[in-house]
């Protein structure tokens, strides 16, 4: 199957792969499963926390311990140019196994375990820990020193965007377009051609379209692969 730039597809990342040419990939921006689901829900509607949505854990089964980041990284490797990034966004407890993986199996700098910093984060339900106020993600890069595409021009950058939870969701762990943006902003040039492998509700591409990037993406669930053509499809991208 031919895989054409600025173009979607719902199929299994896997198999997607396989079709798109070694070194062609400038920025692979992904937001695979954490494989953190549970059956936890936290009723907010009344009670301590007021009136507010329920807090539920279990995700849906494709974050059930399907598909794990062994199963493709390695690829992900594959695909990248002698300059390219990948910024990937991931379980905390497990960031940090991903990322002395690429240092010492490919020879990759990791330059950031990054954060979003979330300016209302979730209540803590539970009188035994802090809230959960950040996401994590990583970027690293295939090479070591300079000439990886990153915009300095952009000025100075801390390795955290704070953003509000109070955003309109398709997805159940979409991220804000905000955050997204400025990751693509910051670490790709108009006209690279970025891969998001775990497309979801179509963020990246989105930024990407906005920003002047050329995009793939895919995604296995129809449901939200459908959402996301609906997102690209629209005049005014959100």
């Amino acid at each position: 199957m031919k895989i054409e730039e600025n173009n979607i597809y719902m199929m299994d990342c896997i198999e997607g792969m396989k079709d798109i040419s070694d070194g062609s990939i400038d920025l692979l921006l992904t937001d695979p499963p954490y494989n953190v689901s549970n059956k936890t829900k936290i009723i907010r509607n009344g009670g301590k926390f007021g009136k507010a949505k329920t807090l539920d854990m279990d995700f849906g089964d494709w974050d059930k311990g399907i598909i794990k980041w062994e199963d493709y990284i390695d690829e992900f490797v594959r695909l990248l140019k002698p300059n390219g990034v990948l910024i990937m966004w991931y379980d905390r407890l497990l960031l940090g196994s991903v990322g002395v993986y690429l240092q010492d199996t490919y020879n990759f700098q990791v330059r950031h375990i990054g954060s979003w910093v979330k300016s209302n984060p979730a209540p803590q339900a539970r009188k035994v820990k802090w809230q959960t106020g950040t996401e994590m993600f990583l970027v690293a890069t295939k090479n070591k020193g300079t000439g990886h595409h990153y915009n300095f021009g952009l000025g100075q950058s801390p390795d955290y965007y704070i953003h509000s939870v109070s955003y309109p969701h398709i997805h159940p762990t979409q991220k804000p377009l905000d955050v997204i943006k400025w990751q693509v902003l910051y670490w790709s040039f108009e006209g690279d051609l970025v891969l998001d492998p775990f497309l979801g509700s179509g963020t990246t591409a989105v930024a990407c379209k906005q920003l002047g990037r050329k995009y793939i993406g895919f995604e296995n669930n129809k449901e939200y692969f459908d959402k996301a053509n609906i997102r690209l499809s629209q005049e005014v991208l959100i």
